[in-house]
């Protein structure tokens, strides 16, 4: 988190390789599963969370994981994720800050 201002940091290069090598994991643990341990659990609420924070931080997941990027959007599709994730969301941008396109698409207040 201390390192978004040097990414160039050779301790930021590390914690971003870290990152995608954890996502890769995760990537061949979800396999064809819907949810990350089985039934849909409090693994995925806080994977969820947690990935929203490696995106902001510079650390999203990539093409490399297609399978973790359909479960974020079934997760993203949930009303009560909606809504908490949403209002995070729309909190962040009231305070100018970026948010990951997934993110932002479920932020914007309904009309």
């Amino acid at each position: 988190m201390g390192l978004q201002a040097t990414p160039d940091d050779p301790a930021a290069v590390e914690a971003r390789a870290a990152a995608l090598a954890f996502y890769d994991g995760m990537e061949k643990d979800i396999g064809d599963k819907q949810w990350l341990a089985g039934g849909y659990s409090y693994a995925d609420i806080a994977f969820y969370m947690a990935q929203i924070f490696g995106d902001r931080m510079g650390a999203p997941m990539t093409d490399a994981h297609p399978r973790l990027q359909a479960w974020r959007d079934r997760m993203s599709a949930r009303p009560a994720v909606r809504q908490v994730a949403g209002a995070m969301g729309r909190y962040l941008l009231s305070q100018g800050r970026k948010l990951p396109e997934f993110l932002a698409a479920i932020s914007t207040p309904s009309p």
